[in-house]
């Protein structure tokens, strides 16, 4: 029977196929996209975002969204003038309707709301004490239910509004004299109010576009022409006006679904500061990186540590951590032991702690750095790294890990 198979020439090929899928990098070219490839590391095509000056937009279906909603948005302000950013008016008089503010029009730029004037003491502008940076990606989301809008930028809260009926309207996104002032990626509408858990776990990744309670999504693949899709299940399709069509270097990487534990990223708005730890893993540079350089990184969400031989070491951590590099990255990569194994220890020497690399999930480890110092306890610096794509852990010469 084997014989008769191998002597099929289609069948022969398939058996090949079938062999060298057994490495990490057949499936991830045969994988489809949703399962974590996004759009921007695919090597043959560049990411794009669209321009707003002036009075630009674009005209979608859409409706309004009252009981629960949450809009999300990759922004990069280039001027300091933003008024009217989603809506469903043209001009900024019809009463009643609601708009989200990138910067609110009196050139505060303070992340905000509008509610257009509908009688006396009915309407008005609300904002929070925060605003996007001139000339960063940063994400900027906005969530509502029972009368309370929040909103987050860069996955953290800025305050909240007490705003009864506040309603998510984007039949226009942009508009006005003012519009929206800057470069937009990875749009999304919701009709649930996200999670903080949710908004920053997903802001670094793209999505599937079959995520529950989905209405809208722009990921800005289009690239070119008037049209901007809707890659959710809804079609709501928008009719680009004046914006254009530019490169994107939004933070948003490619991470296998079961490394998406606590996904987060070193971009340049993070400055020389730590990056967000990803259960014990964080990195930091000496000088900001340029905008087209960033990491996006996760893990596997597995907290413990094994016995092992190999390399000539002691244990090695179970948690194990995938980093998706763009442009070039040279870090500190700091480990909290406590965080990221749950073991107590008190590490006396930081070179008996090696940081350990793999190309892919089924490939050998190998010795990527040793420690060089050790603070607070149990946390280990792996100094000036150059990021890889791959996958790293920690592994210890002694018991301590």
């Amino acid at each position: 029977m084997t014989k008769d198979f191998l002597n099929s020439s289609g069948a022969y090929i398939k058996f090949l196929i079938l062999a060298l899928c057994v490495t990490e990098k057949c499936l991830a070219q045969t994988l489809p996209s949703s399962f974590g490839v996004h759009h921007k590391k695919n090597a043959s095509t560049i990411n794009y975002a669209l321009s707003f000056d002036l009075n630009d937009y674009i005209l979608t279906n859409a409706g309004s969204v009252t009981t629960a909603w949450t809009a999300e948005v990759w922004y990069k302000r280039t001027g300091n003038y933003s008024g009217m950013n989603f809506t469903n008016s043209s001009q900024s008089n019809v009463a009643g309707d609601w708009s989200l503010r990138l910067g609110q029009w009196n050139s505060t730029n303070k992340l905000g709301v509008t509610k257009y004037s509908c009688g006396s003491g009915c309407g008005g502008d609300y904002k929070v004490n925060s605003s996007t940076t001139i000339g960063i990606w940063e994400h900027v989301a906005w969530t509502y239910q029972n009368n309370v809008v929040t909103i987050y930028k860069n996955g953290i809260s800025q305050g909240t509004l007490n705003l009864t009926g506040a309603q998510l309207m984007w039949k226009y996104i942009g508009k006005n004299i003012r519009s929206v002032y800057g470069e937009v990626d990875e749009i999304r509408f919701w009709d649930d109010k996200r999670t903080a858990t949710e908004i920053k776990d997903n802001m670094f990744k793209e999505l599937s576009g079959t995520e529950s309670n989905l209405i809208a999504y722009y990921k800005m693949t289009d690239q070119s022409g008037s049209i901007v899709t809707d890659n959710s299940s809804n079609n709501n399709n928008g009719i680009i006006t004046g914006s254009t069509w530019v490169t994107s270097n939004a933070p948003i990487g490619s991470i296998n679904n079961s490394y998406q534990t606590n996904t987060e990223a070193l971009w340049e708005k993070t400055g020389t500061s730590d990056s967000e730890l990803s259960d014990g893993l964080s990195m930091n540079v000496s000088l900001t990186l340029a905008e087209a350089s960033f990491v996006v990184y996760g893990n596997n969400g597995t907290q413990s540590s094994s016995i092992t031989s190999i390399l000539g070491l002691a244990k090695l951590s179970d948690r194990v951590w995938q980093f998706d590099e763009t442009g070039t990255v040279s870090a500190d990569i700091k480990i909290d032991i406590s965080l990221a194994t749950n073991a107590s220890v008190t590490p006396s020497t930081a070179s008996n702690y090696k940081l350990l690399y793999k190309s892919c999930s089924m490939c050998d480890y190998s010795i990527e750095a040793s420690g060089s110092s050790i603070s607070s306890t149990d946390n280990i610096t792996f100094s000036t790294v150059a990021i890889k794509d791959g996958f790293y852990t920690i592994g210890s010469t002694d018991s301590n890990l």
